[in-house]
């Protein structure tokens, strides 16, 4: 495990650090040509981008702050405990900010941000990786087991390489998305796509981490799953049965 990547004088580098910069450049990236083909200026990709990108980190650090209250050393800028779910909501709370400023439909928004939002995820998994920060599953006897001895949470045990399969997982996710940005334009629909997708994916991969059952022999994560899928399926089903298709872009090619 790499989770630094060295000092120059009193900065250090970290690889999570980068991932996550590297996220949101490519996020942006798709997001700008998405607008483009919607007849929205690409420009405003870089203000959405850096919108989610903070709500994000605030949500999911605060999340974890609120979880973690009165343990030693935690602060909302120190540099480890972020939780996926508070992400997501701090996420969708900086893009709808963003869409208000901008004039932009809500419904646009929502759906030209779901692929690039599927492909950071896929980047911010790397960099959980790299750094071993402690999202690595329980053990297992599997061949591409592994332990992070080296890791920010280190383990010398045999465990699943839960940030691998998840970087897998939502990088077909994001592939479906971007294919369908042309199908699923009606209201929300291709944003009820990716909570339907990344909500099954989180809910699966669950069932191989080393997280404590919380509510109804589920963990925390897996009743927000649930609860993510129950709201994308019936905007998905209104993105099939037709309705307006405000900011369409192109058919994806066959």
């Amino acid at each position: 495990m790499f989770p630094s990547l060295g000092s120059i004088g009193p900065f250090t580098f970290y690889s999570f650090g980068l991932m996550a910069a590297i996220a949101v450049v490519l996020a942006g990236i798709f997001l700008a040509i998405d607008l483009r083909q919607r007849g929205l200026d690409p420009a405003n990709a870089l203000e959405i981008v850096v919108g989610a990108a903070i709500g994000g980190f605030l949500g999911a650090r605060i999340y974890y702050l609120v979880e973690h209250w009165g343990e030693p050393g935690e602060g909302l800028f120190t540099g480890s405990g972020l939780v996926w779910y508070g992400g997501v909501a701090g996420g969708v709370i900086g893009v709808i900010l963003i869409a208000i400023w901008k004039r932009i439909p809500l419904g646009v928004m929502a759906n030209a941000v779901a692929a690039p939002l599927a492909l950071a995820y896929v980047i911010g998994r790397i960099g959980c990786q790299l750094a071993g920060d402690g999202d690595y599953g329980s053990a297992t006897s599997l061949p591409w087991g592994m332990s992070y001895p080296d890791g920010t949470v280190p383990t010398t045990e045999i465990v699943h390489p839960t940030p691998v399969y998840e970087s897998i997982a939502m990088l077909v996710v994001f592939w479906v998305l971007w294919r369908f940005r042309g199908r699923l334009t009606a209201g929300w629909s291709l944003f009820g796509l990716y909570l339907v997708l990344a909500g099954v994916e989180r809910l699966l991969v669950e069932f191989v981490r080393a997280t404590p059952v919380t509510f109804a022999g589920m963990t925390t994560a897996q009743v927000i799953s649930v609860v993510f899928i129950l709201i994308g399926i019936p905007l998905v089903w209104r993105g099939i049965r037709g309705g307006s298709a405000e900011g369409r872009p192109p058919p994806a090619p066959a």
